[in-house]
């Protein structure tokens, strides 16, 4: 076999061993253009449906936010409103109950009674801790409440959480200052469940 035979038989067997759909160098590249181009558009793409539904979660957020807290108002709201009578009848159970021991210390027997009848003393005794012991109870259920009483007497007449009952006019003492409580007031939550019955003294334009 001479030179050109030679020559002949490697260049076919170079073309055997070149794959027929093999791409060149520039279709090669202009493939990978146009891919890295699609993948720029379906990144855009994707990246505005992730905003829209990062925004659409946000506005749910703040939503299931707004709903939780007007939840929250309306049972406080309706808890107060259900447990507003209630506690206003145990307020006057207690005056009740206050008054009850007011008036069995006044029957108090005399101090000769006292002294020629143990057995009537210590019944007397005995029936006034009691009275005392479930007024201590009831005071204490109403602080569990939330309940405390309003602070007046010896101070200036506030209609905000009083009502002047009776007026008196006392030299010693300072115009409009509370000398003496009628009705006690008390205070919930913060608000005044009941106003104070007071005495004022030499009252201002406004009582």
């Amino acid at each position: 076999m001479n030179t050109r035979e030679e020559l002949l038989a490697a260049f076919e067997q170079f073309l055997d061993e070149v794959p027929e759909d093999e791409d060149t160098s520039e279709v090669g590249l202009a493939q990978l253009f146009a891919e890295l181009a699609a993948l720029r558009v379906e990144v855009r793409t994707e990246g505005r449906q992730f905003s829209q539904t990062l925004e659409e979660y946000r506005r749910l957020l703040q939503w299931a936010e707004r709903e939780q807290a007007d939840f929250h108002t309306r049972l406080k709201e309706g808890e107060r409103d259900c447990l507003r009578p209630v506690l206003l009848d145990l307020v006057d159970l207690r005056d009740r109950q206050e008054a009850g021991i007011q008036a069995v210390v006044a029957l108090r027997p005399n101090w000769l009674v006292r002294l020629l009848c143990k057995r009537r003393r210590r019944l007397f005794r005995s029936v006034v801790e009691g009275l005392q012991m479930t007024l201590a109870r009831l005071d204490q259920l109403l602080a569990s409440l939330g309940l405390e009483p309003l602070e007046a007497k010896g101070r200036h007449f506030d209609p905000a959480t009083m009502r002047a009952a009776e007026v008196v006019s006392l030299r010693n003492r300072a115009p409009g200052e509370v000398v003496g409580i009628l009705r006690r007031g008390w205070r919930w939550r913060g608000e005044v469940l009941r106003l104070a019955e007071v005495k004022v003294n030499k009252p201002d334009e406004e009582i």
